[in-house]
């Protein structure tokens, strides 16, 4: 039931990363059309973290025509490189992550759809499409610690979208508004099995809901806030939105039956660990990634020695005459 209450999730995260893609493969196909910056020698382009980075470790990883824009990309990865470890495990899953895209992408395109997204990967740097994922899992990474390091931004962000983790039991109908004789006894049972206390959530949910993609999970489906009526049904969000933490909705119907939330959590940590809770925080603070990049390295000391990429990098990032990225809500920059 999940995958039906959720409208084109995997459509829209995919968007997500080709958007980026398209981006810089616009950029790569016409480098060279532009007034190109290219570092001479072997001297050093930036320092931290006791090491020195030249324009030879530079050259080896990415097109010598690349400019500062590319050289900007392998800093990025030296800078989250020190944010997370690669494990085993963060491997297998950009992995599994990045055979999905691929699968998703190979009924429309077929074969050409994993060319596509591995020279697309080469282009910004990364040695395939896998690898350009694994960084993308640290950048999360990176962006979490900011915004837990900054509770004024998420005070801000919790009061305007009502942030919080959900977990919910369905008894499904084919026909709400006619439900059979059968579909009715199971949610009569299924409601005086919840009314008795005998249960836990997570029990109740296994026990009973018809969704099997949740139930299994003890009925959790994840975050929530007001921006996910383009993800979730409209009386999903509706009502889900309205408990405190540790309550639950009463029953409510959708076009697939009979609901009932509980709202596990709407603590900052919690909702971080989800992706679409960084996404929405995005959509309020649109520059939080480059803020977060920018302290990282302000952090590590990045020293550059050279100017012009010192001073494409912090045009890039946004960082202004004060050496800082200032962080306002979307409306407020535009506003400006």
């Amino acid at each position: 039931m999940k995958e039906f209450l959720k409208k084109n999730w995997f459509v829209a995260a995919v968007a997500v990363i080709f958007l980026g893609i398209t981006i810089f493969f616009v950029y790569d196909q016409n480098k060279d059309a532009l007034p190109g910056k290219t570092a001479r020698g072997s001297g050093v382009l930036y320092s931290f973290d006791g090491q020195d980075y030249t324009a030879d470790d530079y050259y080896d990883q990415l097109y010598v025509s690349g400019g500062e824009d590319a050289a900007f990309v392998v800093l990025q990865r030296k800078v989250l490189d020190t944010v997370a470890k690669t494990t085993d495990e963060m491997e297998n899953e950009a992995k599994a992550l990045a055979q999905q895209y691929i699968s998703y992408y190979a009924q429309y395109y077929g074969d050409y759809a994993e060319t596509y997204l591995e020279q697309q990967a080469e282009a910004l740097g990364y040695e395939n499409f896998t690898q350009y994922l694994l960084y993308s899992n640290k950048a999360e990474i990176l962006d979490r610690e900011y915004v837990k390091a900054h509770s004024e931004l998420w005070s801000a962000f919790a009061e305007k979208y009502n942030p919080r983790i959900v977990s919910h039991a369905l008894i499904q109908m084919e026909d709400v508004n006619n439900p059979t004789e059968e579909e009715l006894a199971k949610l009569e049972e299924a409601k005086k099995a919840w009314e008795s206390g005998e249960y836990t959530f997570a029990d109740f949910a296994k026990k009973y809901s018809d969704d099997a993609g949740s139930a299994v999970n003890g009925g959790k489906i994840g975050y929530l806030d007001t921006n996910s009526y383009n993800t979730y049904v409209k009386e999903f969000v509706d009502n889900g939105l309205k408990p405190a933490a540790g309550e639950t909705t009463e029953w409510f119907t959708s076009t697939y039956g009979y609901h009932i939330i509980m709202v596990d959590s709407v603590a900052s940590d919690d909702c971080l660990e989800e992706v679409a809770c960084l996404e929405s925080f995005f959509k309020m603070y649109e520059n939080i990634e480059k803020a977060a990049m920018w302290d990282k390295m302000t952090e590590l000391g990045v020293k550059f020695n050279s100017e012009e990429l010192e001073t494409s990098v912090k045009e890039a990032l946004g960082v202004n005459a004060d050496g800082k990225v200032e962080v306002k809500p979307a409306e407020e920059t535009e506003a400006e």
